[in-house]
């Protein structure tokens, strides 16, 4: 295919996501709606674990069908940077609700994101300074299976009961829908999110052959943004609704759910180390090493939001969501 027809079948895979999700998102209101489960939890658990299907999915893909980790790295570390900006935005767009000063959960799940980040950096500054072998840190339990991986997936359990502990908060309306209606719904679009974000990862890779990207700046910027469409649609549609808790949890649960992606493609992937590759090819390193420190600084500013005190003036509580917006710009600037 040639780079316009490319480009078009992304932009119609993109829409498909954007839809599906719209729909889902829907659901997960009505569900929010009729059930007694706070808003943190389905936002956090339910919905983000369908909105980061496309990282899954095209991570896998991306190593498994195409032996490019660099495309998953790119992937998970590019979304997740992405979800935070998708949040930035979304509190600019509806600056009048002042929804940062209103959401009560989410803390606990962003700090656990936060010591992700610090976990993925820890191998990258031992070896840049040459305080480690990597391959010591390696672990074989029957498959090649990194001790990184071990650590991240325990953190992400911690962080679903996390999301259990936090208050159930009162929910707002009620929906005639059934529980049948509603959970039938949302599978089946969910079902479209799946497939689009499969050719999505196809179409990706093809364009960054086209353009001559790197595999993981590819991952980062087309797949990173496209996988990332099903958060911003559902985050834009929770804000109409007024659900913020369900919102804030998506973003933050979407984000801890995405980095033990990595864990399972590391499982999955039998025949290679996918962490080598991330050590040791110099050009995947350092975009990956830009990505892990602005997405933990977007954490860092993110927490700062939720902990502040109430914002008095527009001007001093929109500089947050300024700020992860310039880091995320920066960011772009330093890979281009």
């Amino acid at each position: 295919m040639t780079p316009t027809t490319l480009i078009l079948f992304y932009l119609l895979l993109a829409f498909t996501v954007i839809f599906s999700t719209s729909k889902a998102s829907y659901y997960v209101d009505e569900l929010d709606k009729k059930s007694n489960i706070s808003g943190a939890l389905i936002g956090g658990l339910l919905l983000a674990t369908v909105t980061s299907l496309p990282e899954f999915i095209t991570s896998i893909t991306s190593t498994l069908a195409l032996g490019k980790p660099g495309l998953a790295f790119g992937n998970v570390f590019g979304s997740n940077i992405f979800n935070i900006v998708i949040l930035a935005l979304a509190d600019l767009i509806f600056v009048k609700k002042l929804f940062f000063n209103k959401v009560k959960s989410g803390r606990k799940t962003n700090s656990f994101v936060m010591l992700m980040y610090v976990i993925f950096m820890l191998p990258l500054l031992l070896n840049r300074f040459g305080w480690l072998d990597y391959d010591t840190i390696g672990i074989t339990i029957g498959l090649t299976f990194n001790i990184i991986s071990l650590i991240i997936i325990i953190i992400y359990f911690m962080s679903i009961k996390s999301m259990r502990e936090d208050e159930a908060f009162e929910n707002e309306g009620t929906t005639k829908l059934s529980y049948q209606k509603i959970v039938t719904m949302f599978i089946f679009w969910s079902i479209f999110v799946v497939i689009g974000s499969y050719y999505i990862t196809l179409v990706t890779d093809q364009l960054s052959t086209h353009f001559n990207l790197s595999s993981s700046f590819a991952g980062a910027i087309f797949l990173g943004v496209a996988t990332s469409l099903p958060e911003l649609t559902a985050v834009m549609t929770l804000m109409r609704l007024n659900n913020y808790e369900a919102a804030l949890g998506n973003i933050v649960g979407s984000n801890v759910f995405n980095m033990t992606i990595i864990s399972v493609v590391d499982f999955i992937n039998i025949k290679d180390n996918i962490y080598d590759e991330l050590v040791w090819n110099i050009e995947l390193r350092e975009n990956i090493s830009y990505l892990l420190i602005l997405g933990l600084i977007n954490s860092i500013i993110l927490m700062i939001a939720l902990v502040r005190k109430k914002s008095l003036t527009k001007f001093t509580y929109i500089i947050p969501s300024v700020g992860i917006i310039i880091a995320y710009l920066i960011y772009i600037g330093l890979s281009v």
